[in-house]
């Protein structure tokens, strides 16, 4: 028997068929198609989510056995938000997570972070899916009247492939509108953000069967009729467990569009220290800490096709380019491509660049940039410290197939980082969390033990660069607040 995982990235989506034992016998993908309307406006078709998902199913059950799939297992990113009618269909395009025409309704709701990081374990933030849907409240008022149901991308697809309105509560505590103690939707918080608990989703565990699929989409995609749809937990979460980042100690770090890093939480303290992101972990009843790097892999794009006018990303050529320079740059970049995220949010910040002469070469400027985000990756990291020991950085996603990208990531931050070799972390994580939902292993750790790629490729910080780079990250943030200033005045 087998499992079909689907995992639904910002940039692609993918479907992995693994057997019990954890071997993947079949990857499917397709590409997103994101819409980018301006002023950190960022759309996509929501019909793009349900074809690509039937599609993907549709090619791994015409190359492999069909009869032999026991779940599909889902996995995605986690705060986009889709609004739909009583029949399920969407009445706007997909605002997706990065998108901020929600600035000015975090600004006047940011007086109660305090409380609100206490109730939900996060402050007001353009990112957070609830306060998209004051938005749609608050501007497209005759669509919120018609709103049904604000689905995120995953429960969008539950709902295609099932006809139920069910999420998770990985997802949940990423609108902000969720108790996180309680694991149920927030009275307070919903009256404040001015949304109807009526148009939510019911919520399960992760790892919990939201829904069996309909008659009608086993046919169309050649399922097993009957076969149960899991919601597995957000990527972040899924990723982190398939590093194997299940105790305290380590600290994933997902680089993607976005950079993500956490670490888990077994227990929350009575009063939540403030600097972190608290979310419910993949597994039931634990927590996550969490911050992040809006602009990531996104940066290395931009360097990729703006730098050097690549419609393709050639990763070996661009590899070249950074082992050009076997020194800290002396450019210096504020990496807030899209903003700057947790934990000090700022929608409105936006990259610098100084220190660059006529003498500056490409390559040079190509690493800074890296460089700046990796150095916004270690302050965030300090956070961490605070509440939990930081012994060694999990790290998983595209960036991570450059060797030399790898390495700076340790020197920048100090700590060894370890790069597991199943690319595919988000998925796997999700199939050890379908697995032990299922009750075929007591726990994640079980699941792990018996099944994770142990096998890691490990980057030794060096020393001394480290120390150059904690100079050069106070300068960074230095720079950061004297820019603030300038435009606040």
């Amino acid at each position: 028997m087998s499992i079909l995982v689907l995992d639904i990235g910002t940039t692609s989506m993918r479907g992995i068929l693994y057997e019990k034992d954890g071997t993947p016998e079949y990857l499917a993908r397709r590409e997103s198609h994101l819409i980018f309307l301006g002023d950190a406006l960022i759309e996509e078709d929501p019909s793009d989510f349900r074809e690509e998902a039937l599609s993907i199913i549709r090619e791994i059950t015409d190359h492999c056995r069909a009869e032999d799939i026991e779940a599909v297992a889902m996995t995605s990113q986690r705060s986009s938000i889709i609004a739909v009618d009583e029949e399920g269909s969407p009445l706007l395009p997909c605002i997706m997570w990065q998108d901020t025409r929600n600035r000015s309704i975090c600004a006047e709701l940011s007086k109660y972070n305090d409380h609100l990081f206490q109730l939900t374990g996060a402050e007001v933030s353009t990112v957070f899916s609830g306060s998209k849907m004051t938005w749609i409240r608050q501007n497209e008022k005759e669509i919120y009247a018609k709103t049904h149901k604000f689905l995120n991308i995953p429960e969008y697809v539950c709902f295609c492939m099932t006809g139920e309105y069910v999420s998770d509560h990985t997802y949940a505590s990423r609108t902000g509108l969720m108790n996180l103690r309680t694991g149920e939707w927030d009275p307070e918080t919903l009256a404040l953000y001015d949304v109807d608990p009526a148009k939510l989703c019911r919520l399960v565990q992760p790892g919990e069967t939201a829904a069996l699929i309909t008659d009608a989409f086993a046919e169309a995609s050649g399922l097993p009729k009957g076969t149960p749809l899991i919601h597995c937990g957000g990527d972040q979460q899924c990723a982190a467990a398939g590093q194997g980042v299940i105790e305290e100690g380590s600290v994933s770090i997902t680089i993607g569009t976005g950079g993500f890093l956490m670490a888990a939480c077994r227990k929350l303290p009575d009063v939540l220290p403030s600097g972190l992101i608290f979310n419910r972990s993949c597994v039931p009843g634990e927590y996550v800490m969490e911050t992040n790097v809006l602009s990531c892999g996104a940066a290395f794009d931009w360097c990729a096709r703006q730098l050097y006018g690549m419609d393709r990303i050639d990763y070996a050529f661009l590899e070249k380019e950074l082992n050009k320079e076997n020194f800290v740059s002396s450019c210096l970049v504020v990496p807030y491509f899209s903003g700057r995220g947790a934990p000090a949010w700022d929608p409105q910040a936006r990259a610098v660049f100084a220190g660059i002469t006529t003498a500056t070469r490409r390559s040079e400027l190509f690493k800074s940039i890296m460089e700046s985000v990796f150095m916004e990756m270690a302050s965030q990291l300090d956070y961490f410290r605070r509440t939990t020991p930081v012994n060694q950085i999990c790290a998983s996603g595209g960036v991570c197939a450059s060797d030399a990208l790898c390495q700076l990531l340790a020197d920048v931050c100090g700590t060894p980082v370890y790069i597991t070799e199943d690319p595919e972390a988000t998925a796997f994580g999700a199939l050890m969390t379908a697995l032990a939902g299922r009750g075929e292993y007591a726990s994640l750790e079980e699941v792990w033990e018996k099944l994770g790629r142990h096998e890691r490729i490990c980057f030794q910080p060096d020393e001394e660069r480290h120390r150059q780079y904690l100079l050069k990250q106070k300068e960074m943030n230095a720079l950061y607040e004297s820019v603030k200033r300038g435009n606040t005045q």
